[in-house]
C-alpha cells in the first residue's frame, strides 16, 4: 500500500514539475519596450528628430521580421512600445520611468532626450536594473558616476573627443581670436569646460566667453559683442532652438566670421532646409555622420529613414540613436534571454556592428565614433574633424551669408 501511494505521489510531482517548467518556458506575447521622452516642451525638438523616429523605425523593422529571436524560447518575439510624454521636465521623466519599471513592468527601456535627462535616468535604471544606452548625452561628469551605475552606457561621442578635435581644426586653419558662448545647461557648461582649457593650451585668444539662459529669445547682444571684438571664430555650444536663433540673428546682423560653429541642431536637415543649403554653406557644428561613412548599412539606413519619414536623418545623434537599438537587439540575441542582467553584461563587454561602426564600450562609454565635427558643404554635412576621419576637406573661410 505504501509503495502504491509513493508511486502516485511521484507521478503527481512529476506532472507538477513538468507543467511548472513548461509555464516558466512559455514565451511572452511581446517584449515590452518602455520610453519616457519629450513629446512637448523645449527638448521635444531634438527628441522628435533624433530619437523618436529612429526608435519607432527600428520597432517596425523588427516586428516586420516577426520580432527579436530569443534562444531561451527558440522563437522570435515581437516588440510592443509603451511611451509617455515627460514634457521636457526631469521630475516628470523620473516618475514615468518608475511607472514603466514598477507598474508596466516593461522588459527594456529606451532613453529620454538630452544630457540632463540622461543624468537623471542613470540612477533609476541602475536601481531597477534596466540597461540604458544613451544616444543624446554629452557629459564628462557622468563619466565619474558611471562606475556606480553599471547599467548605464553612453554611445554618443563625448566632449573629450569633440572639443580637442575642434581646437585642432581651428589651429590647422590658423585662427587666432575665438568667441565662445554656451547655453546654461549641463551640456553647454560641460562642453565649454573642456573646450576653453583646450583653447588655452593652444594659445588661442579667447576674446569672449559667456553663457546665456536656456530658452533665450534674443542672442543678438552676444553676436554684437563678438563682432566688436573681431572674433575670427564664433563657437556657440547651443541646443537646437538656440542654433537656429544664432544663425538667423548672425545673418540679420551680417556677422561673417571665418568660422561659424553651433552645437546641437546644426546637423539637422531642417537646419539646412530652413535656411537653404547655399546660405549655410561652410557652417560647422557638433557631429558628425553621413551616409558616406564606411560602415555596413549606413547608406541603407539613410534611404530607409527618408522613405519612412519623408525626411533625412540628422547627421549626428540620429545615427547614434539607431545604433543604440542595434546594440540592444544584438545584445538580446547574443544573450539568448530577456534577463536584463545577462543582456547588460553582453553590452558591457561585446562588440557590435552598427551604422556608426563597431561599437564597443569601455567603462560604460563607447570608444567608436565616425566623426567629431561636421561642416555643411553643398547640402551634405561632411566630416571635417578629426582629420583622419574626414569625408571632405574643410571649406575655409566660411563664405559670407548671401546678401538679402
Amino acid at each position: 500500500m505504501l509503495w502504491r501511494w509513493l508511486k502516485i505521489l511521484g507521478i503527481v510531482l512529476g506532472v507538477v514539475l513538468y507543467f511548472s517548467h513548461s509555464k516558466a518556458q512559455e514565451p511572452p506575447e511581446h517584449i515590452l519596450i518602455g520610453n519616457a521622452i519629450s513629446l512637448t516642451g523645449p527638448y521635444s525638438v531634438g527628441a522628435k528628430i533624433t530619437q523618436i523616429p529612429n526608435f519607432d523605425m527600428w520597432i517596425e523593422e523588427v516586428n516586420a521580421k516577426g520580432g527579436i529571436f530569443v534562444k531561451e524560447y527558440n522563437k522570435r518575439i515581437p516588440l510592443k512600445l509603451i511611451r509617455y510624454d515627460d514634457k521636457s521636465d526631469i521630475g516628470t521623466m523620473v516618475r514615468l520611468i518608475e511607472k514603466l519599471c514598477v507598474e508596466d513592468k516593461v522588459n527594456f527601456l529606451l532613453p529620454p532626450w538630452g544630457t540632463a535627462m540622461h543624468f537623471a535616468i542613470a540612477p533609476i535604471a541602475n536601481k531597477y536594473e534596466y540597461p540604458i544606452i544613451g544616444p543624446t548625452v554629452s557629459s564628462e561628469k557622468l563619466r565619474e558616476l558611471v562606475p556606480k551605475y553599471s547599467y548605464f552606457f553612453a554611445i554618443l561621442n563625448q566632449p573629450r573627443q569633440q572639443a580637442p578635435a575642434l581646437v585642432d581644426l581651428l589651429a590647422e586653419l590658423e585662427i587666432k581670436k575665438v568667441a565662445v558662448v554656451f547655453v546654461e545647461d549641463l551640456h553647454g557648461i560641460e562642453w565649454t569646460s573642456i573646450l576653453a582649457p583646450e583653447l588655452g593650451k593652444k594659445e588661442f585668444e579667447i576674446v569672449l566667453l559667456k553663457s546665456y539662459p536656456l530658452g533665450s529669445k534674443d542672442v543678438s547682444p552676444l553676436i554684437k559683442q563678438a563682432m566688436s571684438l573681431n572674433a575670427e571664430a564664433f563657437l556657440a555650444i547651443s541646443y537646437p532652438e538656440d542654433t537656429m536663433l544664432f544663425t538667423k540673428q548672425a545673418i540679420d546682423l551680417n556677422f561673417n566670421p571665418k568660422v561659424f560653429y553651433c552645437g546641437v541642431g546644426t546637423a539637422f536637415p531642417t537646419y539646412r532646409d530652413n535656411f537653404g543649403s547655399k546660405t549655410i554653406e561652410g557652417v560647422m557644428g557638433h557631429g558628425a555622420w553621413n551616409p558616406r561613412v564606411p560602415y555596413a548599412g549606413a547608406k541603407e539606413y539613410f534611404e530607409k529613414h527618408k522613405k519612412r519619414w519623408g525626411t533625412e536623418p540628422d547627421r549626428w545623434a540620429s545615427a547614434f540613436a539607431y545604433a543604440s537599438v542595434q546594440v540592444l537587439q544584438q545584445a538580446i540575441e547574443k544573450a539568448g534571454t530577456l534577463n536584463r542582467k545577462k543582456v547588460k553584461e553582453i553590452i558591457a563587454y561585446e562588440t557590435f556592428e552598427t551604422i556608426i561602426g563597431p561599437v564597443r564600450f569601455q567603462d560604460g562609454f563607447n570608444i567608436q565614433s565616425p566623426g567629431e565635427i561636421g561642416q555643411w558643404q553643398h547640402g551634405e554635412f561632411e566630416i571635417v574633424a578629426a582629420k583622419e576621419k574626414r569625408t571632405s576637406k574643410p571649406i575655409f573661410p566660411k563664405p559670407a551669408w548671401p546678401s538679402k
